[in-house]
């Protein structure tokens, strides 16, 4: 099973909701879809600086490597969507970043969609 990782950054949270509640609904929303092997709250610099974000690593059914790659740009954008509706508003989009990985690295896939 091919394995990804998203990182969605957080930008405002709704009225009564914290980082932790984001990082919750967004497990909630990618496990509709596909196995959430790991999740945290990260803070990294992005653009010289910190960006809060969830990243989640995730593995889609086997099939093809397009199908796998379109599968998981379909489970982030179902996670954007799902955030944005419920917890936090999603940005900069510069931040928002999938990787697949492939020989114990992993390595952003090409972006078909945009938002």
């Amino acid at each position: 099973m091919p394995s990804y990782r998203l990182h969605v950054p957080i930008g405002a949270l709704h009225a009564g909701c914290s980082p932790s509640d984001v990082l919750e609904q967004a497990v909630l929303a990618l496990g509709t879809l596909h196995v959430v092997e790991q999740h945290e709250v990260e803070a990294p610099l992005v653009a010289g600086r910190r960006v809060g974000r969830v990243a989640l690593r995730f593995a889609v059914d086997a099939t093809t490597r397009a199908a796998e790659d379109a599968a998981a740009r379909h489970g982030l954008a179902v996670v954007i969507e799902f955030l944005e509706d419920t917890v936090a508003s999603i940005g900069p989009d510069s931040a928002v970043v999938l990787p697949r990985g492939e020989g114990g690295r992993f390595r952003p896939i090409p972006a078909t969609t945009s938002r």
